[in-house]
């Protein structure tokens, strides 16, 4: 899990951390007094972050940055953020500013739209709980274009809706775990590109990635 840390002992082969250095993370029993880590999922940290701020940093940040190497939207491109008020919602703004691109954002509670607004969306957040409002809201923000990419956590309309929102050559990737779409089911359906993404398969089977 995700961790920040004092290095007590450390292994050879790399020079990125060493003994003594803090450092974050993904960590096995990252809870317990003890952990330990694969080097290459270690990095050094300054002063400028405490250890409770860096221990928000890993899982959320790798996971919106994994999903925008696979998509690669460029600056200009249209973007919809799911659950734009979450950890990775907030990061994938963030990210998206940085590239800039025109982002829009589904949220539910009315102070989480006008949190959104104060980031920099206002006029450009919509429902996440109505189907049916969403997809008009976004059809009207989008007038003749179509979304380059989005990145998902929602279930049910939404994917459906979502899918039919993106140009041919976008892409959604998909972080969810309740209600997801398999390849198959996005092959016999749509004519554009579907990602999942799952840090904990990958951080097993690529920690160099």
């Amino acid at each position: 899990g995700d961790c920040a840390v004092h290095i007590t002992a450390a292994g050879t082969g790399f020079s990125h951390i060493k003994v003594g250095d803090a450092a974050l993370g993904h960590g096995l029993a990252a809870l317990a007094s003890l952990s330990k880590s694969d080097a290459r999922l270690m990095a050094a940290i300054t002063d400028s972050l405490s250890f409770e701020q860096a221990c928000t940093l890993p899982t959320t940040w790798c996971t919106v940055h994994m999903s925008l190497l696979a998509a690669r939207p460029a600056s200009g491109h249209d973007v919809l953020l799911h659950a734009g008020a979450g950890g990775v919602g907030l990061a994938s703004q963030e990210y998206c500013h940085f590239i800039g691109n025109r982002a829009m954002a589904d949220v539910g509670r009315p102070y989480k739209h006008f949190y959104l607004h104060k980031m920099g969306l206002a006029g450009r957040t919509l429902s996440s709980r109505d189907g049916s409002a969403f997809a008009l809201g976004a059809s009207k923000l989008l007038g003749s274009g179509r979304l380059r990419f989005s990145l998902n956590s929602l279930s049910a309309d939404f994917i459906a809706c979502t899918f039919a929102l993106l140009r041919q050559d976008g892409r959604l990737c998909e972080i969810g775990k309740r209600a997801v779409w398999s390849y198959e089911r996005h092959e016999a359906a749509c004519c554009n590109h579907f990602t999942m993404i799952a840090l904990d398969s990958t951080i097993d089977q690529t920690p160099w990635w």
